[in-house]
């Protein structure tokens, strides 16, 4: 048994020199160095891996060494080294920005989609800007969003120190497309938005506003898209200068963050309202009207991402694991974007449901078959909000006109309508 006891020491202690020597020969020399150095500052002995561990005066020591004396790609590497001899997993929040950006990014693709189809093959509407838009939208949010698949399966979204340096620098660069892509995703949506209300409301005051709100988003966009482009000096210090190896400066992203959400909230509420408003007033049934209304309503759920994404900004640029601690900032980023893009299709998915499931989406007709009336002054067409045709009814005699069909018409696109419906999907062409 004694024999047995010595041999079992001799084993365990053979185990804990050999732990400790292949934990210093895995270390970048400069790293070894300093774990040499730091070793006076604990009472643990240089075998005991498991108390140095958890010894933070040691962990303090050999890191603030590390730092002064190792380069940026030796850090990470002699952390990632340490903490997987600690036995400290690896975080990985990857698969949750790929998750959220492929699950909303393609319900923004198969909306504008269903949305350019149904209008291109529609016998009574014609494509117009706002479908033109909605489109560069679509096709921007694609760009915006396979760059973050493409950085997640290069490690984005794992600890820092997890990752090689090839491929940090590499999701770098896709992101890099991300960031300024979102941009101009977002101001396209913006526009097509305004360019629908353009081509449906005919009040010379309201669409004033849509033409300022138009000038406000394209200036804004344009801003931030060259800010975005340009917001490191050289440009290839985006995705190079986390090396420390070369000279260059960034502009406060988090400062600009915060502005630009700040502006970015502010325009989409006023776009988003704007048409309230006026369909508060539409005479119509309650159902139909909150219906109509809902959709519109959903687009303040973007104000509610659009506050997640500035708190993201809080801890951007204070955090030593940037990889990880970002990709909320990221995911909030493009969804952001991608139900902007949901929110300007909801009123086409409104038509189109109406044709496919018209038990649960009715047109608003009375019994008699005539649509329901207009909001604005009693003057036929004149008051309106919306466009529309003038409305008589039959009395049994001949106006000076002709005789008028026992039928209230409300045409958009030569097809009868109620106000309910016609501003929504089939719409008048430009005038």
């Amino acid at each position: 048994m004694k024999v047995q006891g010595v041999v079992l020491s001799c084993v365990a202690l053979l185990n804990a020199v050999l732990a400790q020597q292949s934990l210093i020969d895995r270390l970048p020399d400069c790293a070894a160095q300093c774990f040499e150095v730091a070793l006076p500052m604990t009472t643990c002995k240089p075998d005991e891996i498991n108390c140095l561990c958890i010894d933070i005066e040691f962990q303090t020591a050999a890191a603030t060494c590390n730092a002064a004396n190792c380069t940026v790609i030796e850090t990470l590497s002699a952390t990632n080294t340490t903490r997987a001899a600690c036995g400290i997993p690896i975080k990985d929040a990857s698969d949750t920005m790929i998750g959220v950006t492929a699950a909303f990014g393609g319900l923004a693709l198969v909306m504008v989609i269903m949305r350019l189809i149904d209008r291109g093959l529609s016998a009574q509407a014609k494509l117009g800007w706002d479908d033109l838009l909605i489109g560069l939208a679509g096709f921007s949010s694609v760009v915006q969003n396979v760059p973050v698949f493409v950085a997640g399966r290069l490690g984005f979204g794992k600890d820092i120190w997890a990752i090689t340096p090839s491929g940090l620098t590499a999701s770098l660069k896709w992101l890099y497309v991300t960031y300024f892509m979102y941009q101009v995703a977002e101001a396209l949506c913006q526009l097509s938005i305004c360019a629908f209300y353009l081509r449906i409301m005919t009040d010379p005051y309201t669409r004033k506003i849509v033409w300022v709100l138009i000038g406000l988003v394209t200036c804004f966009g344009i801003g931030n898209t060259f800010a975005m482009i340009f917001n490191c000096m050289p440009i290839t210090y985006f995705w190079d200068g986390w090396k420390g190896e070369m000279t260059g400066t960034c502009i406060d992203i988090r400062l600009f963050g915060f502005i630009r959400g700040g502006v970015e909230i502010a325009l989409d509420l006023a776009i988003l309202t704007l048409p309230l408003p006026m369909l508060y007033h539409l005479q119509m049934s309650t159902r139909k009207k909150l219906q109509i209304m809902s959709m519109f309503c959903v687009g303040f759920v973007i104000t509610v991402v659009s506050c997640l994404r500035i708190h993201g900004l809080i801890q951007f640029g204070q955090t030593q694991n940037p990889t990880y601690d970002n990709v909320p900032g990221v995911y909030w980023c493009v969804t952001e974007c991608n139900l902007f893009i949901v929110v300007a299709c909801m009123p086409a998915m409104h038509a189109i449901l109406q044709r496919a499931l018209p038990s649960i989406f009715p047109r608003s007709r009375n019994a008699s078959g005539y649509a329901q009336g207009q909001y604005g002054s009693s003057g036929p067409g004149k008051g309106s909000y919306f466009s529309q045709s003038d409305r008589r009814q039959k009395s049994g005699s001949n106006f000076p006109f002709g005789v008028i069909t026992k039928s209230t018409d409300v045409k958009i696109s030569r097809e009868d309508r109620s106000d309910s419906d016609v501003e929504l999907v089939d719409r008048p062409p430009y005038k």
